[in-house]
C-alpha cells in the first residue's frame, strides 16, 4: 500500500546498497551511488534535481532501469520529493524537491 509503492522501492534500493530488482548491488547503490551527488538543476520558486550518478559507470547500471509509473494519489506539494519523468514509464534515479505546489506536474 501507499501512495507511491514503486518509487518508494527504488529510493530504498538507492539508500540500502540495492540494484534496480532489488538484489544486494552495493557497487552501483548505496555510497556508490550517493557519494558526491550534487544537485544540476536549480529553478527558485520551483524545484531543484538531483539524482546523477557522479560515477558514469554507476548511473549506466540504472540508465535502462525505468520504473513503471505509479498511479497519482498525492501532488507534487512544496516539500515534496518525487521522481523526474520524461514521459510514461520514464523514471529511473532522478528526483526533484518541489520547491511551491507543482500540481500541474502531477
Amino acid at each position: 500500500s501507499g501512495w507511491a509503492p514503486l518509487g518508494a522501492e527504488r529510493f530504498l534500493n538507492l539508500v540500502d546498497g540495492n540494484g534496480p530488482q532489488g538484489e544486494s548491488a552495493p557497487a552501483i547503490s548505496g555510497e556508490s551511488f550517493w557519494n558526491g551527488l550534487r544537485f544540476f538543476r536549480v529553478i527558485d520558486g520551483f524545484m531543484a534535481q538531483f539524482g546523477i550518478a557522479p560515477k558514469q559507470e554507476v548511473g549506466a547500471s540504472w540508465f535502462f532501469a525505468n520504473l513503471k509509473d505509479d498511479p497519482v494519489i498525492e501532488s507534487n506539494k512544496k516539500g515534496y520529493v518525487s521522481f523526474a519523468t520524461s514521459g510514461e514509464d520514464s523514471r529511473t534515479t532522478q528526483m526533484f524537491i518541489n520547491f511551491e505546489d507543482n500540481s500541474r506536474l502531477d
